[in-house]
């Protein structure tokens, strides 16, 4: 009697819906959000292009989720060399755009970051290289840890060496355009997962004393002994940034103008705003940096609240499958993704109420722009797998 083949049987692929739920609360939010911008922008003649452009970007970025998801976590990680590669060629370009006019490259405030795509507008290869160099991170990381074992000091130096090898020069050239805000963002995300690797603490500790010691010179030589700080740093935009943050009524005409625009709406708009699409108070990029001001002023206290309650939410979540999950690797990557989302949660929702100084980093899923909605597609992607994977093993 012939045997009966019988085809494998597919596993079910379990979503996780609070994640998704919440990534739908926000995108609903930044679309809201980003109608209610259209008045303050400065070409604001009717046309409502802002809000079909991000449509068609969160349209591409849920196919591209889709699609990652489809491929698997290991071919994600296996083809981030090629991507590093490419992006570090299309930031070469930015830098050489300072030098020969290249017709793709618009600058934009002085700053080269963006690519032309006509009908799309722009993509910031910066944003997809903070994904990339956490992605590649972790997997040089839990590398590392497999092949030497227990931290040492030597051991730690090793790791340091490998990974300044493939980070440092794309952060230079960042740095370079010139962008401060994506370089600290990647920073951070590296910090963390270095910090959750098994370092020796004495290096969190160093590093930690370190940058305060930084932080309480640099406040002390602002206030006392402005002249030497300018000669330390040289007149720079970054040192106003400070001046329009801690003088904000002093430079109320300039370097403050931002942080003052913004507590005037967020602070005029008590419980519930001024009205959807309010063009009370003038802000310059509401629909980027300040679109937490956007929200404050048409939603007042309770949709700024509602916005704080989605991210934390999400990161929580993050936080619950990223400590369920059994791979070393995959729980690297996503801690460095979290760190990542949690400072720039901080400082833009920060910068708006005069905590921190004005920055040029968006709110993650909220704020206009297809490059940083489409930096975290990867990520989520395998997130969205190890959640997966999580749920199947509580079955089986």
């Amino acid at each position: 009697m012939a045997k009966i083949q019988q085809s494998p049987v597919k596993k079910a692929f379990f979503i996780d819906w609070p994640l998704t739920i919440i990534l739908i609360g926000l995108t609903a939010i930044s679309l809201i959000a980003i109608y209610a911008a259209i008045p303050l922008t400065p070409t604001y003649n009717g046309s409502y292009d802002l809000l079909v452009k991000q449509g068609v970007w969160i349209l591409i970025a849920v196919f591209f989720l889709v699609f990652f998801i489809y491929l698997g976590v290991d071919r994600i990680f296996t083809a981030i060399d090629i991507a590093y590669w490419i992006l570090v060629v299309l930031l070469v370009l930015l830098l050489l755009d300072h030098v020969i006019n290249l017709p793709f490259i618009a600058p934009i405030n002085g700053t080269r970051a963006w690519i032309n795509i006509p009908g799309l507008g722009t993509i910031q290869p910066s944003e997809f290289m903070k994904a990339v160099l956490i992605i590649k991170s972790s997997i040089v990381i839990s590398q590392h840890h497999t092949q030497h074992g227990l931290p040492s000091f030597e051991n730690d130096v090793s790791l340091l060496i490998s990974m300044a090898k493939f980070t440092l020069l794309p952060i230079l050239l960042i740095v370079l355009q010139p962008d401060t805000g994506i370089p600290l963002i990647i920073i951070i995300g590296l910090i963390t997962m270095l910090a959750l690797s098994g370092m020796h603490k004495y290096w969190i500790w160093t590093g930690t004393a370190l940058l305060t010691f930084v932080v309480i010179v640099t406040l002390v030589l602002f206030f006392f002994a402005p002249d030497f700080l300018i000669m330390i740093v040289g007149k720079s935009y970054r040192l106003n940034r400070f001046y329009g943050w801690l003088q904000t009524e002093q430079y109320i005409s300039s370097w403050g103008l931002q942080l003052y625009q913004s507590l005037l709406a967020v602070g005029s708009a008590g419980w519930l705003g001024h009205g959807l699409a309010s063009d009370v108070i003038t802000l310059i990029e509401p629909q980027n940096d300040f679109i937490f001001a956007v929200i404050g002023q048409n939603f007042g206290f309770l949709g700024t609240s509602l916005v704080l309650f989605l991210h934390l939410n999400l990161d929580l979540i993050i936080l619950r499958i990223l400590s369920n999950n059994p791979y070393y690797r995959d729980r690297l990557m996503v801690s460095g993704v979290l760190g990542m989302l949690v400072f720039q949660q901080i400082q833009n929702m920060g910068m708006i109420v005069g905590l921190l100084p004005i920055t040029g980093i968006t709110l993650p899923f909220i704020s206009a722009g297809g490059s940083s909605l489409l930096s975290y597609v990867p990520a989520l992607a395998i997130i969205y797998q190890m959640s997966n994977t999580n749920s199947s093993a509580r079955v089986h």
